[in-house]
């Protein structure tokens, strides 16, 4: 199941000890807090929160204003963009996170894009435990907080928003402002518009 391996990143991570490779380059402005490591070449920009236990690795960008609160561990080549906000959450190598992200509890895997403003949602509006279908079956995570699961090379456009718990299939591309409220198999979604004009008053 997807979200132990959260769990297991918090453990592993429960052991980090604080390391900052010479060749990293971290602003005077930015904030670090608690256990952090940064790997090689990483940059740290102005305005930036890191809150441990976070791992950092090689070659990523972590920009201005964004938020970090561990357990989070990042792999190398990651870019982070202005202002996104990622906490509990599992990145891959070569991700590429868009400006004013938020993404929590999350699992993604290499090679993800996310354009500006996409969501992963975490908590359902009930209360309720959080459940994962998987092969046609509902199971339980008996988590009341999970994001999603983003499998590798998938590409999310400007706005969307991901439901609790939902997977999203390797490769698959979704267009700007797509809500995903169910699993669905490796494709390209778009949301269909029509525009009607009408005379200027």
């Amino acid at each position: 199941m997807w979200w132990n391996d959260l769990a297991a990143m918090a453990e592993a991570l429960s052991a980090l000890a604080p390391h900052t490779d010479p060749s990293a380059r971290v602003s005077p402005r930015a904030t670090l807090q608690g256990a952090i490591r940064i790997g090689a070449g990483s940059r740290i920009c102005d305005g930036a929160h890191v809150q441990g236990p976070v791992s950092i690795g090689r070659d990523c960008l972590i920009g201005n204003n964004a938020l970090l609160r561990g357990p989070l561990c990042i792999g190398d080549g990651t870019r982070i963009g202005f202002a996104s906000e990622l906490k509990n959450a599992r990145l891959g190598n070569q991700v590429s996170i868009g400006p004013q992200c938020f993404v929590a509890d999350s699992r993604i895997d290499d090679q993800v894009y996310l354009g500006a403003l996409v969501r992963t949602s975490n908590h359902r509006l009930d209360g309720a435990t959080v459940s994962v279908h998987i092969e046609g079956t509902a199971i339980d995570s008996q988590r009341d907080k999970l994001g999603a699961w983003i499998g590798e090379g998938a590409a999310l456009g400007v706005g969307v928003i991901i439901l609790p718990g939902r997977i999203v299939a390797p490769g698959s591309q979704f267009g700007p402002r797509i809500t995903v409220e169910r699993n669905l198999p490796p494709g390209r979604y778009r949301l269909l518009q029509s525009l009607h004009s009408q005379p200027l008053e």
